[in-house]
Formats: structure tokens, sequence, C-alpha cells
């Protein structure tokens, strides 16, 4: 094998091992929503399938949450591992943001017109 050849195969397998972190990794978190000790009596109508563990599968600049309350939901990336979504769960709108860059990884979910809150932070 010619030092060229050599260089050419070398510069080959460097690029396809840089190339390996920017295929999409996927990490999935669990998380148990707590409801917010302030929150309105009208929020515990919500509390039953929020209560359930819901996993978010990071991909990039996308995440899944799902659970078995019902939520299977596409998030954003926001800003970097900060993955934003709305969804409507039994008719309300909750806005829901999973937050990958903090330590503890956080999830909170806002109902805004009643004020409803519930958080949790990764195990």
């Amino acid at each position: 094998m010619t030092t060229t050849m050599r260089g050419s195969l070398l510069t080959a397998a460097l690029a396809a091992f840089l190339a390996l972190p920017a295929a999409a990794q996927t990490d999935t978190v669990q998380f148990r929503l707590a409801p917010a000790k302030t929150n309105p009596m009208t929020c515990t109508n919500l509390d039953a399938a929020l209560s359930r563990v819901h996993n978010v599968t990071l991909a990039g600049e996308k995440a899944t949450i799902k659970s078995a309350g019902g939520i299977n939901d596409q998030m954003k990336q926001t800003s970097p591992k900060i993955y934003k979504t709305n969804f409507s769960l039994s008719g309300v709108t909750l806005q829901v943001t999973a937050d990958a860059a903090s330590t503890p990884r956080s999830l909170h979910v806002v109902e805004p017109k009643l004020g409803c809150k519930w958080d949790a932070i990764a195990p």
C-alpha cells in the first residue's frame, strides 16, 4: 500500500469517526410529574393523566414525549437542549417544556388559563 493510499484511508476513517456524534443519537429520560401545591381545584382532573411516567426521547433538534396517560407528541428544540410543545389533553391546552440542559433534567407542564402547573425532575 502506498503512502498516498494509506493517507487517504486514514483521512476517510477519521472523517467517518468524527461524523458519528453528528448522527442521530437518542437518549430517553423518564419523569413523573407532580402537581404544584398552589394549583386550583379545577386542575385536579388532569392529575391522573399527568402523574403517570412520561418518557422524553431526545434526538438532536427534536424530542418525543409519551406517556400512558394519552400523551404522544413531538417537541421542538427552542434553545440548546430545551424542547417545547403545546398539546391538548381532555380539551385543555398544555404548554410542555423539557429541559435537558440543566442538572438534573426537568419537565414542566403549564395550563396558562387556569394557572395549573406540574413539575418533575429526572431521577
